[in-house]
């Protein structure tokens, strides 16, 4: 009985395997001729998906098929005009054969519009949100010398730097080849008024067939659109925005080191002329190296405001230039001013009884730029505001730390400022974010600070009251 179970059971599988093969197969196949052949791809290839939990299988299968596209009969070779691009492409691309597909059909696209039309300026200020207009202007006219296909070409070198796995580079190439094309002048139409230059090159690579046929190109639209927010969660974003980030300091350190040799060869030929260098970068909260972004308003007369988006800053190292002493002489000459700016008068630092000088982050930015000597992290990071604020961070956490300046039961662990109330001679309220530093700090007794406070210093500021201050009280103990 078991046998003839066991022989019906398979006859009944030979049956199905046969229909299958004649529903399934191609006629070819069913007739005994070689099937065609496999389509495979290396895991190491497909890694650059593994960025959710689930992979959906028809995305993975587009970079097999890419696979076989890419060997077919090889393309002529791409010709540039500009001798840097060209020499990129032979050490980058022309070589590797992971770039492959419409990933490198997309970059060379990429290059040659960047070398038809990239010798622009690598800086663009036609839109205030711009990042880069906060910039000193000497560093922003400085930048505007270099092309933007050479520093486009910075960036991606040192992106590509950064891969873990050459799976990862054709889209990195993208990305950094990509990040700045809303720069050139041809895309600047009536458009660009509403979107800054990443919102442009997003626009521009979607209308590249190429681009729109990438099973991931979300993610190369996250990095581009985010390399200049204040924060990101995501791996590749932040990695383009440090790649922009280094050449930018590369960049300024080769243009002030270059402006620096000039400045001597004309001290050299013109003896008795004093000569200074350079001028704009050198002065304080109310020049011209601080320049407020076009258009901008503010509702009360602080230097600045710090932006309310969230980011908890990071402690670097502590700069070379870092002397305790030297800042909080910068600090203090800063107390109770008010200076003239092209946006109307304004103030940075600020004492209050009993024993508090509340100093806005543009105020401890100026006293920093004037201590640095032109460190070009310092400058560079005047365009990139998360660095800017790791690098006050530390700045402050040091003096809190050697000359116990801070107040710290006023600041919450990992941060620099506090939220206050500014209260107006008028009464009227205004919250913004502040550093609370002891008055003893700078040498000073708060009834001598007091007398700097001109009539017009007391209408802007008639009290500063910490926020959690308030709420306590208001709560009861």
């Amino acid at each position: 009985m078991k046998l003839l179970l066991l022989t019906a059971a398979a006859a009944l599988g030979s049956g199905f395997i046969w229909f299958g093969s004649r529903k399934w197969l191609s006629s070819e196949a069913a007739k005994g001729t070689a099937p065609d052949v496999v389509e495979t791809a290396d895991l190491a290839e497909l890694s650059h998906l593994w960025t959710d939990d689930e992979i959906e299988i028809k995305d993975a299968a587009s970079l097999w098929r890419e696979k076989l596209d890419g060997q077919a009969a090889a393309s002529p070779r791409p010709q540039f005009k500009q001798e840097e691009i060209d020499r990129f492409y032979t050490e980058m691309i022309e070589g590797r054969p992971s770039v492959k597909g419409a990933r490198r059909t997309l970059i060379i696209r990429l290059l040659t519009l960047l070398d038809n039309e990239g010798d622009c300026p690598s800086v663009v200020g036609g839109n205030p949100l711009e990042a880069e207009l906060k910039l000193p202007e000497d560093s922003f006219k400085m930048l505007a010398r270099i092309p933007l296909y050479r520093h486009t070409l910075t960036v991606t070198r040192n992106f590509i730097a950064k891969a873990d796995h050459d799976a990862l580079v054709a889209d990195m190439i993208i990305m950094a080849l990509a990040h700045d094309i809303g720069k050139i002048p041809s895309y600047h139409n009536k458009m660009y008024l509403s979107g800054d230059h990443p919102i442009i090159a997003m626009l521009i690579l979607k209308s590249f067939p190429e681009y729109l046929s990438l099973p991931n190109r979300s993610d190369i639209d996250r990095a581009i659109t985010g390399h200049h927010l204040l924060k990101s969660d995501n791996i590749l974003t932040n990695g383009l925005k440090e790649s922009d980030h280094e050449a930018r300091q590369s960049e300024l350190a080769l243009l002030y080191a270059e402006a620096r040799e000039r400045q001597q060869k004309e001290i050299n030929v013109l003896e008795g002329k004093q000569l200074t260098f350079p001028a704009a970068a050198v002065t304080d909260a109310g020049g011209n190296s601080l320049t407020a972004l076009p258009g901008e308003e503010r509702e009360h007369p602080l230097l600045n405001r710090e932006s309310p988006e969230q980011y908890q800053p990071v402690k670097i190292d502590v700069p070379a230039w870092f002397d305790a002493e030297a800042l909080l002489a910068a600090l203090k000459k800063r107390i109770n001013k008010v200076e003239s700016t092209p946006k109307g008068d304004k103030w940075c630092a600020v004492s209050i009884n009993p024993g508090i000088v509340y100093v806005n982050t543009q105020g401890i930015w100026a006293a920093i730029r004037d201590i640095c000597g032109l460190d070009v992290k310092v400058l560079a990071a005047e365009g990139n505001e998360s660095e800017k604020r790791n690098i006050i961070y530390t700045v402050v956490r040091e003096l809190s730390a050697t000359r116990d300046a801070l107040v710290t039961e006023y600041v919450a662990d990992g941060y620099y400022t506090t939220q206050v109330s500014v209260i107006t001679g008028g009464g009227k309220r205004i919250s913004s974010m502040l550093i609370p530093f002891r008055t003893q700090a700078f040498g000073e007794m708060d009834s001598t600070l007091e007398l700097l406070k001109t009539p017009q210093l007391k209408r802007m500021v008639k009290d500063i009251k910490p926020t959690q201050a308030e709420v306590q009280k208001c709560a009861g103990p």
